[in-house]
């Protein structure tokens, strides 16, 4: 019987060096710089969490984007922010991150709630962006985490998705998973283009100029 056991010890202890090496290839921390891939905007494509209690608070949610870009200030990195909530309700806001290292630490205010994260971040596909999300109680308890996959258009290969759901596994996140939808709120951000005024004295755009230029000899067609 401890023969038996010895030899099952040893299977084991086998089975986890072999897959220490696969997880340490497959989960490579990034350092935050002004280097770092991170910045720009990104759409979020698939998710994943720790613990069953965090799953209802990512489901209430239709589409998610952010955009990152690195602040004048040393050190921190501002976060605009925009959710679609499954009411077709946007959200949007924008948060400054304080970097260390290979961590981030940001605090969010919405709707007058404040919430806390560490956010770490790590090697991942081109055009990608793949994030650890740590959310903090207020008496600095952690709440659980949550594994983002975010891509610049929303779509993601196949076989990108299958290397984060090994990723997810050697993190220790839960097999299950939210998928973002493409239905995304609007930038507040960018200003509405002003309407040009149009006067007898002023010239006509090319457009419309050619446009007119052709009701002299055709039929226009409809649009």
């Amino acid at each position: 019987m401890a023969a038996q056991l010895a030899v099952a010890l040893l299977a084991l202890t086998s089975l986890c060096v072999a897959s220490q090496p696969h997880c340490d290839e497959l989960v490579k921390p990034l350092v935050l710089d002004s280097h770092s891939p991170i910045y720009g905007k990104w759409v979020l494509h698939v998710g994943s969490w720790d613990k069953p209690g965090l799953k209802n608070d990512l489901m209430t949610l239709n589409s998610s984007w952010v955009d990152l870009s690195a602040s004048t200030d040393n050190g921190v990195m501002t976060i605009y922010w925009a959710d679609r909530l499954n009411d077709d309700k946007c959200l949007q806001g924008v948060a400054n991150a304080t970097i260390s290292g290979m961590t981030s630490h940001t605090t969010f205010n919405i709707n007058g709630h404040t919430s806390y994260h560490d956010g770490k971040y790590y090697e991942t596909c081109a055009e990608c962006l793949l994030s650890e999300d740590t959310t903090l109680l207020p008496d600095g308890e952690t709440k659980g985490r949550y594994f983002f996959l975010f891509t610049r258009t929303g779509g993601l290969e196949p076989s990108e998705l299958e290397k984060f759901k090994k990723q997810a596994e050697c993190l220790k996140f839960l097999p299950e998973y939210y998928y973002g939808g493409k239905d995304l709120c609007e930038d507040d951000r960018e200003p509405a283009q002003p309407t040009e005024e149009v006067t007898e004295d002023s010239p006509e755009p090319p457009v419309a100029a050619a446009a007119e230029e052709d009701e002299k000899t055709t039929v226009p067609e409809a649009k």
